[in-house]
């Protein structure tokens, strides 16, 4: 009798877990002739024995998959897909694999349903919504979190997941630990910077800003793992405390000496420091010309592979001179993490994108 009450214990705190997307699971299920799966909202999705053809739906499900050989096995794309926009990491490095795919109009279920693949990955946040649409064209659908960042266990459960999903449960500890692995080469060995304070701006996120100079992140990892104080605050209403607008009084009064512009909106802040720049010099990194580009963070969800280059364009700036490997070097070997193999160069990477290169931005203005 013990034992079914701890066997009823243990399975009520991985079901509460699994619907906090703290654990994922993927078990075989003798009373089915398919898998189940725990997905990143907690429900319990039954799978074929053998997945040949997938549709990544909505935003980050499609470059998730594309960390995976499993990427082969799209066979329709999203319509809302672009690979025109070469800010979208993934669709630029798998531009020539998966560019000429069909697509689908994904609000369209019955067209869904007539593509015939074997699972749907959606990055859809409503567990109804998620159930409705695989009741309505009789596929599976296994939800993925868009939102997480590499400061959650959420994100590492989610490629674990998605590597015993597909078969590929290597390649997926492969990335935690080569991730997990990268971060811990800048937050093991730096310490704080006295007297350091850092802005960033320019995000795109939850719709572009009015002004991007004036939408601060006050989450930001790269200054995280960086050690250095971030002048904006946490937000504590937004989607893991993403950006949000600020005014230009307070960025002035907070006196940032470090300013960090997500090549996403680079253009325009720039165009806004240069119309304000009688005003904006009272910034010390303005007038001492410390401002920065960085590479697209959001577009169309997160830009995982970029905020990772980021972390290490940071570092290499705020920690100038402490480390033995060059910026170029890192971004490269983040490159290769997520697409093994690829021919895709971070400078090729970076200038297909908003904002260019990561560098010194203070003499466009």
């Amino acid at each position: 009798m013990k034992k079914i009450q701890i066997i009823a214990v243990i399975a009520v705190i991985i079901i509460v877990l699994a619907g906090l997307g703290i654990v994922y699971m993927v078990t075989r299920d003798n009373s089915t002739d398919g898998n189940t799966v725990v997905d990143a909202r907690g429900r319990t999705v039954e799978i074929p024995d053998e997945i040949n053809s997938i549709l990544a739906m909505k935003s980050c499900s499609l470059e998730l998959v594309s960390f995976f050989d499993a990427v082969n096995k799209v066979t329709y794309l999203d319509r809302n897909e672009s690979f025109t926009d070469t800010s979208r990491t993934h669709t630029y490095v798998m531009s020539d694999l998966l560019k000429d795919l069909p697509t689908v109009d994904v609000s369209n279920q019955e067209a869904v349903a007539a593509t015939g693949v074997d699972i749907i990955i959606s990055s859809d946040i409503s567990v109804s919504t998620l159930d409705d649409y695989q009741a309505k064209t009789g596929i599976p659908v296994f939800a993925i979190n868009a939102d997480v960042e590499f400061d959650s266990p959420v994100m590492y459960n989610q490629l674990l997941a998605l590597g015993k999903l597909f078969g590929e449960e290597q390649r997926a500890q492969e990335l935690v630990d080569g991730i997990k692995a990268m971060i811990g080469g800048i937050q093991d060995n730096v310490s704080p910077v006295e007297g350091m304070s850092g802005y960033a701006c320019g995000m795109n996120f939850m719709g572009a800003a009015n002004n991007p100079f004036l939408r601060a992140s006050g989450d930001y990892l790269p200054f995280t793992y960086s050690m250095l104080t971030n002048v904006t605050a946490s937000n504590p209403s937004g989607v893991g405390g993403q950006p949000y607008d600020t005014d230009q009084e307070t960025v002035i009064a907070q006196n940032p000496q470090i300013i960090f512009i997500d090549g996403i909106g680079l253009s325009s802040a720039v165009d806004y420091i240069k119309a304000n720049i009688g005003t904006l010099q009272l910034i010390d990194a303005i007038s001492n010309g410390q401002v920065y580009n960085t590479m697209v963070y959001k577009d169309w969800g997160t830009n995982w592979v970029n905020q990772l280059i980021n972390v290490y364009y940071v570092a290499s700036i705020v920690h100038a001179g402490e480390f033995e490997w060059t910026f170029d070097q890192k971004a490269n070997e983040i490159i290769q993490l997520f697409y093994p193999g690829t021919t895709v160069t971070y400078s090729e990477l970076a200038n297909a994108q908003a904002g260019g290169e990561c560098r010194n931005v203070s003499y466009m203005f």
